[in-house]
């Protein structure tokens, strides 16, 4: 009975932990929809106004054109007087406002979803727009140019007034983009750091005289982005559960108590059972007299390290070494001496090669290195490196023990059994052209 009593209060604090979740996301995502907006608004009467030359007019003549601009200041408005002259490909006329201090710190409208323009142009003509921002990577000090063009262009006359725009509508022109070498990962709208905005004629304008009525623009958005909302709601879950998880675990310490010096007993009779399996896979895989891996051990690091040549393109090489006259050794002096000799030359393999390379009893006196991460080059360095430390080494005190090597690097998609017999082809050249020798095979990827 109280077990069903507990099970049911476990159940009902779960619950409602997750009615208060479900409660709080349908609010916020209510909430974030119809409220917590944020408008900003530039009224460019009011803002020229404040003079230091926050609002400039600006035309062609700056590239060589011989358009001409004047600027009004009306009570409501900022009017641009203009006659485009013929000196360039695209004559233009407008106005540069300035946002914070005009350079590079401007003001952040990453914020803002929907632009407004209320902006009047008799011509009938297009008109485009620059929201000018500000990258470290990109901008040339005093080069305004280089401040990244977010532009779209419209026709006033065919817009709702105001004119009404979401940021996905604006782009980078191509011809700024060719002009300053842009990286295509920065060639995207950007408006974290807005600090000019201009105001221009459009490409089709015709030369002559117009004039452009500018009232204001407008930016709205969210206090805080959707992004930042759907974040917090995740965050706000994974608490929660996280929380609806620390309960079900003590409920579960709980419950577990009364067994818990069977459950010990349980765990170190397993962890005994862990310990004579661990022993009985290492000592399958490992050859008793050397301490190096013996053939069922070698499997197990050649399949990860196809693996790796397979999906990441990394070398795999192996060298096979035979001891030079070892059935002499075993004849002459005894197989003490033999295995004194095996012995004494794992030991020195192992000092020579990386920790990551791996050694291999293949059998007899027969030994591989398995060289991961290694070109073919690398490979016939190291085993160059071994055949000279064992003919200069003092392996047994009877007589000069010398080796002979076979070095071949592994294709990618190769049979196991095609590489071995490369390197085993290898290692009977240096066999038959007279021992204590390091031999290539070939790659096989000629043709």
């Amino acid at each position: 009975m109280n077990k069903i009593l507990h099970t049911t209060l476990a159940l009902f604090r779960m619950n409602v932990l997750i009615l208060f979740l479900l409660v709080f996301t349908a609010a916020a995502l209510f909430v974030h929809k119809y409220w917590l907006n944020t408008f900003y608004y530039i009224d460019l009467a009011k803002y020229s106004a404040m003079g230091q030359d926050v609002v400039t007019v600006i035309s062609d003549e700056q590239d060589g054109g011989t358009s001409k601009a004047n600027m009004v200041v009306t009570d409501s408005s900022v009017i641009v007087d203009y006659e485009l002259g013929d000196g360039v490909a695209y004559p233009y006329a407008g106005l540069q406002i300035f946002l914070g201090d005009g350079r590079i710190r401007g003001k952040k409208l990453s914020n803002y979803d929907t632009v407004f323009v209320w902006i009047k142009q008799p011509n009938k003509s297009s008109v485009r727009i620059y929201l000018r921002n500000y990258d470290r990577d990109i901008y040339r000090e005093g080069d305004y140019n280089s401040l990244k063009f977010n532009e779209i262009e419209f026709f006033p006359h065919k817009e709702s007034y105001p004119a009404k725009f979401v940021k996905e509508e604006f782009r980078l022109p191509s011809w700024w983009v060719a002009q300053n070498a842009i990286d295509v990962h920065k060639a995207r709208v950007d408006f974290s750091n807005v600090p000019l905005i201009e105001v221009q004629t459009g490409t089709n304008s015709a030369v002559g005289k117009g004039s452009l009525e500018i009232v204001g623009l407008g930016f709205k958005g969210k206090l805080f982005s959707e992004l930042r909302l759907t974040t917090t709601l995740i965050a706000t879950w994974f608490i929660t559960f996280l929380v609806i998880l620390f309960i079900r675990f003590m409920d579960y310490r709980k419950a577990q108590r009364v067994n818990r010096e069977r459950q010990k007993e349980l765990e170190r009779n397993l962890e005994a059972l862990e310990v004579v399996k661990n022993n009985y896979e290492r000592e399958s895989k490992t050859d008793p007299l050397t301490g190096c891996r013996n053939r069922n051990g070698f499997v197990e690091v050649l399949t990860r390290e196809q693996e790796r040549l397979s999906k990441h393109g990394i070398p795999v090489s192996f060298v096979i070494m035979d001891i030079d006259h070892f059935k002499d050794v075993n004849d002459t002096y005894g197989h003490n001496t033999g295995d004194e000799v095996l012995l004494n030359l794992s030991k020195l393999v192992r000092s020579q090669i990386r920790n990551t390379d791996s050694l291999v009893r293949w059998g007899g006196e027969e030994f591989v290195v398995l060289c991961g991460d290694t070109p073919l080059r690398n490979a016939q360095i190291l085993a160059e490196k071994l055949r000279s430390a064992i003919e200069g080494s003092v392996l047994i005190k009877q007589r000069q023990v010398t080796c002979s090597f076979g070095v071949a690097e592994m294709i990618p998609g190769e049979d196991p059994k095609n590489m071995f017999e490369r390197a085993d082809q290898a290692l009977y050249t240096s066999k038959e052209t007279g021992r204590n020798k390091v031999t290539v095979a070939p790659s096989g990827k000629e043709g």
